[in-house]
């Protein structure tokens, strides 16, 4: 029994001539006027798309001078589109920092807590013709750097740490901005740009919809959480529907003896051709193959961009196979998404609905937690439905359903615990070093919380605990060290697993400072662990 309106196809390909497709960008990107591509597509035109595209026409596209001066004469400077706001909200010193009992911890959260100050934003008002961003009515927090926009997934970590810190109303007005995005064209592109549209990221927004929820009532304020949700639930709703019908394959076609109403996810994309902020990057991988271009786009919906998990020969881009994996991540997203909404449904008393999505979860879960299970290793694994055939190598995804209550083995807890004692800085992305920024030796703060979180929902409170110390001594001791390098202290999106006090690296981009996910993770965890954390010792070099 199907609860909702099958949606029409979107085409969600950009077609805008300057930012997206064409010979300009072709033209700008490949003669590398700017080291990073992603600099010419976050500018704004002084002037008419029309009148740039006559005044095109007469410039001599292999003279790199001449294409130099034709940019600096049509745009402004990247993140012209943007102007800072102080979120209304804001608080020097939020709560849950008297809770933590080491004074230098207390002291350090509350210079994370500045940050907000830094990263807090708004498009500048009549400048969606002009720019190629992804208009929405509110401000937002972006992750830092080069990022200059908001980004979906990133978003989930950002507003845990702003309801920690009781900045409801700016975790609400993210949560609308989203709800916006979808109502406007039925999905969420992966950042706030129209040449993110084509491809999403993990879908969060039920989480977020429901921490912000949980938040309000903790809070004491019932009647606003209730109203909350009743605003949300039909794009929270539409969104389901999207990956149901645009990212799902039935399960009864993967494996026998399970339900034909279930459907199993991956990530995929409605791209072919190459990313218009990694232009450059892409072409010298898909020589004009749009297969590639589709693959490789698909691998930046997961978030993943790029890892081992999706190249066919666990060592080169060029064999990328992203949309033909059921990933382990997605389809738990996704069941966390069903119970999400048979919660919803209940609290607005939609009883039909609230059986459907309870019943899909279940039978979703079902397949999950016994087809993707390998008992040789432990781990849930993502699976090559074109191919047959699990991949059985570790990936910190791997352990995601813990966050279902899965009723995990003691080889698959005591599998992990070698893990989180064999790397001080966190559980690595993978065990591959390839140079790819989702491998080794990476940790991301994101995987360790989801990580941690299912630790906690399976009691396994003293491992919680451990895993997250290491997040804190990694992310605490590299602030330290960058204030006598460079007289300030970063967050960083990314650290090395392998180390204390070292930031990640590799991929298509130098290693970026703000950031916000990494402050939501660790103001997340400051406010579970406040009392148990301990100091961390810095390597002496710091």
């Amino acid at each position: 029994m199907i609860l909702f309106i099958l949606i029409t196809h979107i085409n969600a390909q950009c077609t805008h001539p300057i930012f997206c497709q064409g010979n300009i960008l072709h033209t700008i990107q490949t003669q590398k006027i700017f080291n990073d591509g992603k600099t010419f597509v976050d500018m704004t035109m002084k002037k008419t798309e029309t009148e740039i595209l006559n005044a095109w026409k007469n410039i001599d596209i292999k003279n790199k001078e001449q294409v130099t001066t034709f940019v600096a004469d049509n745009f402004n400077e990247a993140g012209s589109d943007l102007e800072s706001i102080i979120p209304s909200d804001y608080k020097e010193k939020p709560d849950y920092v008297d809770n933590l009992k080491v004074q230098e911890l207390k002291d350090w959260s509350l210079e994370i807590n500045k940050i907000w100050l830094e990263l807090c934003k708004q498009f500048k008002k009549d400048i969606e013709e002009s720019s190629s961003i992804l208009y929405v009515p509110n401000p937002f927090f972006v992750p830092g750097g080069r990022f200059r926009e908001f980004y979906y997934w990133d978003t989930m970590w950002v507003i845990d740490g702003l309801i920690i810190s009781k900045m409801f109303d700016s975790a609400i007005k993210m949560q609308e901005n989203f709800v916006y995005i979808i109502n406007k064209l039925g999905y969420i592109p992966n950042g706030a740009r129209i040449y993110y549209k084509g491809r999403t990221q993990p879908p969060v927004l039920a989480q977020i919809t429901y921490n912000i929820y949980q938040g309000l009532i903790k809070d004491g304020q019932q009647e606003r959480a209730k109203q909350f949700i009743l605003k949300s639930f039909e794009a929270i709703e539409k969104e389901f529907q999207y990956f149901y019908e645009h990212r799902s394959i039935r399960a009864c076609l993967i494996f026998q003896n399970v339900y034909c109403d279930v459907m199993l996810y991956h990530y995929d994309s409605d791209i072919y051709y190459p990313r218009p902020e990694s232009y450059n990057e892409d072409i010298s991988i898909g020589h004009a193959n749009i297969h590639m271009y589709h693959e490789i786009t698909a691998g930046a919906e997961s978030g993943w961009d790029f890892s081992t998990r999706w190249f066919a020969d666990q060592k080169t881009l060029e064999s990328i196979q992203t949309s033909d994996i059921l990933s382990v991540d997605l389809n738990t997203f996704m069941i966390i998404n069903m119970k999400r909404l048979a919660s919803f449904s209940k609290i607005l008393g939609y009883q039909a609905k609230q059986t459907f999505y309870e019943t899909l979860s279940k039978n979703t879960e079902e397949i999950l937690l016994d087809k993707f299970y390998n008992k040789e290793t432990y781990q849930w694994n993502d699976y090559n439905y074109r191919q047959k055939s699990f991949n059985k190598n570790f990936y910190a995804s791997n352990y995601f359903p813990l966050i279902l209550k899965s009723k995990s083995d003691s080889k698959l807890i005591d599998n992990l615990k070698q893990m989180i004692q064999q790397y001080p800085g966190g559980i690595p992305t993978s065990i591959f070093n390839t140079g790819q920024q989702w491998d080794l030796p990476n940790s991301w703060p994101p995987l360790n919380q989801m990580i941690i979180q299912g630790l906690i929902n399976n009691d396994q409170m003293e491992l919680a605990l451990q895993l997250s110390q290491n997040v804190i001594n990694n992310a605490y001791c590299c602030f330290e060290k960058s204030i006598i390098q460079y007289g300030k202290g970063y967050m960083f999106e990314k650290y090395d697993a392998t180390s204390i006090g070292t930031s990640g690296g590799g991929g298509e981009y130098e290693v970026q400072t703000g950031f916000g996910w990494t402050n939501g993770v660790v103001i997340w965890i400051l406010n579970t662990f406040g009392q148990k954390l301990v100091l961390p010792t810095c390597p002496q070099q710091i």
